[in-house]
């Protein structure tokens, strides 16, 4: 497929992500009623830019999954929805909830946020898959499926805390943010990771699953999505977050999901066989 094919699909995919997005959010508003502040004048773009950028990056990694994803049409739609809903807004939620006493966000906005990506990742999926055939690939049967989630929650949970450690961690504006850490009862946020990390195995096993080609780059494809379908969000300005904590955030969200979603789909191809 030349070049200016593959850009005319990704821009179309662009175009159904963006109109996704305002269809959501019109109908989130209706829904929820939120009261929206005025977003700041923080970081490097302001919110049209950032939301333009976002869907670019998303168009992206869609043309990477959808021209490498079997079966029929809208299993392969519902797949990439699933991938990124769960990985851009459902365990993107969880946290936010979790961490509701330092981020400060109102629920009715996170409500809104809920809604909106229905809309504007599922118009992103079908357009994904509507604009490729699904891939042809041998079936393949997955082994030892249970002890290899087994032993990506617990990597998962490690990657987590390395990563807020090596790379959030080392911002002061972070730790100010969160008050040095002093009310952060890290067993407790460790226990709400099991159960992330079990949600995380689960869209890695969905990804791999349905992917074909090479057992690198179905891992490679995996973490990218990870990476820029949960971190890609991080760069538009809002009240809640100022960029000086965000980008540090932005940063670690981007390279540990990466690695972690290289590492956990690789447990779980090394268990495939042909059917």
């Amino acid at each position: 497929m030349s070049y200016v094919k593959i850009a005319g699909k990704w821009l179309a995919i662009w175009i159904a992500l963006t109109v996704g997005q305002i269809a959501g959010g019109l109908i989130g508003q209706v829904l929820v009623h939120p009261s929206l502040p005025a977003p700041p004048h923080d970081g490097p773009f302001d919110v049209m830019q950032a939301l333009a950028l976002i869907n670019a990056a998303y168009a992206a990694v869609l043309c990477l999954q959808a021209p490498r994803l079997r079966g029929g049409l809208w299993l392969r739609a519902l797949t990439m929805f699933g991938i990124l809903y769960t990985v851009g807004t459902l365990l993107s939620l969880v946290e936010a909830i979790y961490f509701q006493a330092y981020v400060r966000l109102p629920m009715p906005i996170l409500y809104l946020n809920a809604v909106a990506d229905l809309g504007h990742d599922a118009m992103g999926a079908v357009a994904a898959a509507l604009l490729w055939r699904g891939a042809e690939g041998p079936s393949e049967r997955f082994g030892g499926l249970w002890w290899r989630i087994a032993v990506i929650i617990p990597i998962y949970i490690v990657v987590y805390f390395g990563a807020g450690a090596l790379i959030a961690w080392q911002g002061a504006a972070v730790r100010a943010y969160y008050q040095q850490g002093m009310h952060i009862d890290n067993g407790q946020l460790a226990l709400l990771q099991v159960f992330r990390g079990l949600v995380w195995a689960t869209a890695a096993f969905l990804s791999v699953r349905q992917l074909t080609g090479a057992f690198w780059l179905r891992a490679l494809i995996t973490g990218v999505a990870f990476s820029v379908f949960m971190a890609a969000v991080l760069i538009v300005p809002n009240s809640f977050m100022p960029w000086a904590v965000a980008r540090f955030h932005l940063a670690e969200i981007g390279i540990s999901n990466l690695i972690f979603g290289f590492i956990a789909a690789s447990i779980l191809l090394g268990g495939r066989k042909t059917a």
